[in-house]
Protein backbone atom coordinates (compact mmCIF):
# COMPACT_ATOMS: atom_id res chain seq x y z
CA UNK A 1 0.00 0.00 0.00
CA UNK A 2 1.29 3.46 -0.90
CA UNK A 3 2.16 5.85 1.88
CA UNK A 4 -0.04 8.93 2.11
CA UNK A 5 2.02 11.92 0.95
CA UNK A 6 -0.59 14.67 1.01
CA UNK A 7 -0.15 17.53 3.44
CA UNK A 8 -3.79 18.64 3.06
CA UNK A 9 -6.85 16.42 2.93
CA UNK A 10 -8.76 16.69 -0.30
CA UNK A 11 -12.43 17.66 -0.29
CA UNK A 12 -14.88 15.67 -2.40
CA UNK A 13 -16.42 17.95 -5.03
CA UNK A 14 -20.01 18.75 -4.11
CA UNK A 15 -20.62 20.29 -7.54
CA UNK A 16 -19.61 19.51 -11.12
CA UNK A 17 -16.22 21.05 -11.82
CA UNK A 18 -14.90 20.70 -15.35
CA UNK A 19 -11.20 20.82 -16.14
CA UNK A 20 -9.83 21.73 -19.54
CA UNK A 21 -6.37 21.92 -21.09
CA UNK A 22 -5.55 25.62 -21.42
CA UNK A 23 -3.29 24.97 -24.44
CA UNK A 24 -5.72 22.91 -26.56
CA UNK A 25 -9.02 24.02 -25.02
CA UNK A 26 -10.17 20.39 -24.82
CA UNK A 27 -12.03 19.13 -21.75
CA UNK A 28 -9.95 16.62 -19.79
CA UNK A 29 -12.59 15.52 -17.29
CA UNK A 30 -14.32 16.31 -14.02
CA UNK A 31 -12.89 16.92 -10.59
CA UNK A 32 -13.65 14.20 -8.04
CA UNK A 33 -11.80 15.79 -5.14
CA UNK A 34 -9.53 18.79 -4.69
CA UNK A 35 -7.27 20.70 -2.31
CA UNK A 36 -4.94 23.65 -2.89
CA UNK A 37 -2.17 21.06 -3.46
CA UNK A 38 -3.82 18.65 -5.88
CA UNK A 39 -6.88 17.03 -7.35
CA UNK A 40 -8.27 13.76 -8.66
CA UNK A 41 -9.86 13.76 -12.09
CA UNK A 42 -12.28 11.35 -13.75
CA UNK A 43 -11.65 11.37 -17.51
CA UNK A 44 -12.67 9.49 -20.63
CA UNK A 45 -9.08 9.18 -21.85
CA UNK A 46 -5.97 7.94 -20.06
CA UNK A 47 -3.53 10.62 -18.94
CA UNK A 48 0.17 9.74 -18.92
CA UNK A 49 1.89 9.90 -15.54
CA UNK A 50 4.49 12.66 -15.57
CA UNK A 51 2.51 14.79 -18.03
CA UNK A 52 2.40 18.46 -17.12
CA UNK A 53 -0.65 20.52 -18.04
CA UNK A 54 -1.73 24.12 -17.79
CA UNK A 55 -5.30 23.58 -16.60
CA UNK A 56 -8.44 25.72 -16.48
CA UNK A 57 -10.93 24.93 -13.74
CA UNK A 58 -14.45 26.20 -14.46
CA UNK A 59 -15.97 27.32 -11.17
CA UNK A 60 -19.65 26.60 -10.43
CA UNK A 61 -20.24 30.30 -9.64
CA UNK A 62 -18.22 33.49 -9.18
CA UNK A 63 -15.72 33.03 -6.37
CA UNK A 64 -13.46 35.96 -5.48
CA UNK A 65 -14.69 37.58 -8.73
CA UNK A 66 -13.49 34.59 -10.84
CA UNK A 67 -15.54 32.29 -13.08
CA UNK A 68 -12.51 30.06 -13.66
CA UNK A 69 -8.93 29.70 -12.47
CA UNK A 70 -5.78 28.44 -14.17
CA UNK A 71 -2.84 26.53 -12.75
CA UNK A 72 -0.10 24.12 -13.71
CA UNK A 73 -0.41 20.50 -12.62
CA UNK A 74 1.49 17.25 -13.04
CA UNK A 75 -0.18 13.84 -13.36
CA UNK A 76 1.36 11.72 -10.59
CA UNK A 77 -0.73 8.54 -10.94
CA UNK A 78 -3.42 7.11 -13.20
CA UNK A 79 -5.56 3.98 -13.18
CA UNK A 80 -8.60 2.66 -15.08
CA UNK A 81 -11.94 3.33 -13.36
CA UNK A 82 -14.63 0.67 -12.90
CA UNK A 83 -16.86 2.11 -15.62
CA UNK A 84 -15.73 1.39 -19.21
CA UNK A 85 -13.54 3.99 -20.96
CA UNK A 86 -13.02 5.96 -17.74
CA UNK A 87 -9.82 6.74 -15.86
CA UNK A 88 -8.86 8.18 -12.47
CA UNK A 89 -5.83 10.50 -12.46
CA UNK A 90 -4.20 12.22 -9.52
CA UNK A 91 -2.61 15.62 -10.15
CA UNK A 92 -0.22 17.63 -8.02
CA UNK A 93 -0.66 21.38 -8.46
CA UNK A 94 2.79 22.72 -9.26
CA UNK A 95 2.13 26.30 -10.34
CA UNK A 96 -0.75 28.37 -9.00
CA UNK A 97 -0.94 32.01 -8.06
CA UNK A 98 -1.67 32.87 -4.45
CA UNK A 99 -5.02 34.31 -5.59
CA UNK A 100 -5.98 31.02 -7.29
CA UNK A 101 -4.99 29.02 -4.20
CA UNK A 102 -7.22 31.29 -2.11
CA UNK A 103 -10.06 30.74 -4.61
CA UNK A 104 -9.70 26.95 -4.26
CA UNK A 105 -9.73 27.33 -0.48
CA UNK A 106 -12.88 29.51 -0.71
CA UNK A 107 -14.60 26.91 -2.91
CA UNK A 108 -13.82 24.19 -0.35
CA UNK A 109 -15.04 26.42 2.49
CA UNK A 110 -18.33 26.97 0.59
CA UNK A 111 -18.79 23.18 0.37
CA UNK A 112 -18.24 22.81 4.12
CA UNK A 113 -20.94 25.42 4.70
CA UNK A 114 -23.33 23.49 2.39
CA UNK A 115 -23.06 20.35 4.52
Amino acid sequence: MATEQRKQARKIANEILEISDQVTGSELGRVVNISAEGLMLLSGDPIAVGSVYQLNLKLPRLINHHSHISFGAEAVWSTPAAQPASFWTGFRIIDASEENVLTIDELILDWHEME
